[in-house]
């Protein structure tokens, strides 16, 4: 049974996390149907916005990991890689490489992977309610995967902070630290999510997919190809009109 709810309406996709029972944790079988629902709505011509939530009062509080088998061996380096980092990594880039914004929107807790995946979205609304943290230290677990999905957010200091000490934030202070776009008052938190999608679709969807094109990679390029990857982007949705 899959633990996501998927939809689409008003073109938007929406998909939710739906594993209350397990605190909305993510097993490596939906990272994986998260990918796919990522790479199909990105190529959909119907679908302006995709939106990631988590049903209930949570986003997210992390990945779920499976009992450990006290007679199994280790796993290797690369069984690691191939069955847990490496499926990861495939979500994160799929977001990344998304055609069409990616807006999470966060009700509660986001926590661990959770955390990384909100905050890894190009838009992230998150209600006053929403407390956020990278806990891997706890258990001496270095949280490199989530560094990598937030680092682009936050400043080294803040980062540092939130990894070492492993505190848990609030939604002001996580938006004073760059992880957040908005903070929303919890009271209207989905009505308010609602009408944010809404303002984001009323664009076109090929001026929505040239900012996102733009903002994904000019921070990669010098001032003067940056300058002219600009001209030529503008240049391509004017004309197409």
């Amino acid at each position: 049974m899959s633990h996501l709810i998927v939809s689409v309406a008003d073109e938007v996709a929406h998909i939710s996390i739906n594993n209350p029972a397990n605190g909305n944790r993510i097993d490596m079988a939906m990272i994986r149907e998260l990918t796919q629902l990522f790479q199909t709505f990105s190529q959909d011509q119907s679908v302006k916005v995709i939106h990631l939530t988590g049903q209930g009062a949570d986003f997210s509080n992390g990945r779920l990991v499976p009992p450990a088998q006290p007679d199994a061996p280790p796993k290797t380096a690369l069984e690691v890689r191939e069955q847990v980092t490496d499926p990861i990594l495939g979500l994160y880039t799929a977001i990344r490489n998304s055609q069409i914004p990616v807006v999470a929107s966060i009700p509660g807790a986001a926590h661990g992977l959770g955390c990384g995946l909100a905050v890894l979205c190009d838009i992230t609304l998150a209600s006053s309610a929403a407390k956020l943290s990278l806990p891997e230290m706890r258990t001496n677990l270095p949280p490199t995967l989530a560094i990598s999905a937030v680092m682009h957010a936050v400043s080294f200091k803040a980062l540092s902070h939130l990894i070492y000490t492993t505190d848990e934030i609030d939604a002001q202070t996580a938006y004073e630290m760059g992880m957040l776009s908005q903070v929303l008052p919890a009271e209207t938190f989905a009505h308010d999510v609602a009408a944010y999608l809404a303002k984001l679709t009323s664009r076109r969807r090929a001026a929505l997919a040239a900012v996102k094109e733009y903002l994904n990679l000019a921070p990669r390029l010098d001032n003067e190809t940056a300058a002219r990857y600009a001209s030529n982007l503008l240049s391509t949705v004017l004309s197409s009109k």
